[in-house]
């Protein structure tokens, strides 16, 4: 190609709200499902990997104690004066579990061919196919559909863990895929490595082409049974700057535990 293209950004709904209001999720409400901020409409959806058909078990808060619900996740998310001034917020993006919790859903592994367009934009958690108690997320853009999404999931028992290793398989797998954008396929490459010292675990995966601008930097972190995950879209480079910005927000999630 002569012009490298802008690459575009798959907003996706949280995978960690299996009931919701939005838009984008199912007709069923959610009364735990709360908007993060005033202005963002409330509510979340459920991921292809995350929803099931299986039924909650008994009781929407077992296995939740010591858990903080979606307002106190909330209160850990980067405010707006610690990202780059050019991003503002976008409040469609602005969702939590307010005070409550979801219900437990057993574990849905997600389809192979589906794994890998996952990746591709704000809700690649839901790639894990593990749903979480409670979240708070938002996103910062910009008109150059540059990017910065942040978001923090707490899971019952030893989901976190699962999360991270489901992760790791899928960004793994995904080392070379096809990403459809404007009726044209591209070859995009992930390149995975462990982030050492952050969290209890934590790994990075930076996604590029050579037919795109800039590139997506993808940062998961587990800070006990909680996991941060972020991701920076940059059209002038790879968004290695959401790195920063997730240490700080380890640091918030580390600080409330």
């Amino acid at each position: 190609m002569s012009q490298r293209l802008r690459r575009a950004t798959l907003i996706a709904c949280s995978a960690t709200a299996v009931l919701g209001l939005a838009a984008c999720g199912p007709d069923n409400a959610n009364p735990s499902a709360t908007a993060a901020a005033p202005t963002a409409s409330a509510g979340a959806a459920s991921s292809a990997g995350a929803a099931s058909s299986t039924a909650p078990a008994p009781g929407p808060a077992a296995g939740t104690a010591g858990l903080p619900n979606g307002n106190k996740l909330n209160a850990m998310l980067l405010a707006a004066s610690a990202l780059p001034q050019k991003l503002k917020l976008d409040p469609s993006g602005t969702k939590s579990t307010g005070d409550g919790f979801n219900p437990p859903l057993s574990p849905s592994a997600v389809p192979a061919p589906k794994v890998c367009d996952m990746l591709n934009g704000t809700g690649w958690i839901n790639a894990a196919g593990i749903n979480a108690a409670s979240f708070a997320q938002n996103n910062y853009t910009d008109e150059s559909q540059d990017m910065f999404a942040q978001e923090l999931d707490a899971y019952r028992g030893n989901d976190a863990q699962t999360v991270m290793a489901n992760l790791k398989k899928a960004l793994t797998a995904c080392h070379t895929f096809t990403v459809a954008q404007n009726g044209q396929n591209y070859t995009a490459t992930v390149a995975l490595q462990s982030l050492p010292g952050v969290g209890d675990e934590a790994l990075q995966a930076v996604i590029t082409s050579p037919d795109w601008t800039g590139g997506s930097t993808l940062v998961a972190a587990r800070v006990g049974s909680v996991v941060v995950a972020t991701y920076d879209n940059d059209q002038s480079n790879t968004g290695t700057a959401g790195v920063a910005l997730t240490k700080t927000l380890v640091k918030n999630a580390a600080s409330a535990h």
